[in-house]
């Protein structure tokens, strides 16, 4: 199964794309969003985690050198 379907993230799985996506991949992800939204209009809030956020509210909780859900493809 994919993360977004056919309907993006909205809030509900949002704390889920630190467990699918890496720092780069998040960060890559908010230049096109940058790149295409300047004035954040579309759905602000509604996408992208700060990855530290979902790290204190426990979302990653993995030991030096392992990578949560290894077995995700990674994008």
């Amino acid at each position: 199964g994919v993360l977004t379907g056919e309907h993006g993230v909205g809030i509900e799985k949002r704390e889920l794309m630190c467990e699918m996506f890496n720092d780069n991949d998040i960060q890559q992800q908010l230049s096109i969003k940058k790149t295409l939204d300047q004035k954040n209009l579309l759905n602000p809030g509604k996408v992208y985690p700060i990855l530290r956020k979902c790290a204190e509210e426990g979302r990653i909780h993995v030991h030096r050198g392992e990578e949560k859900f290894p077995d995700l493809p990674r994008f």
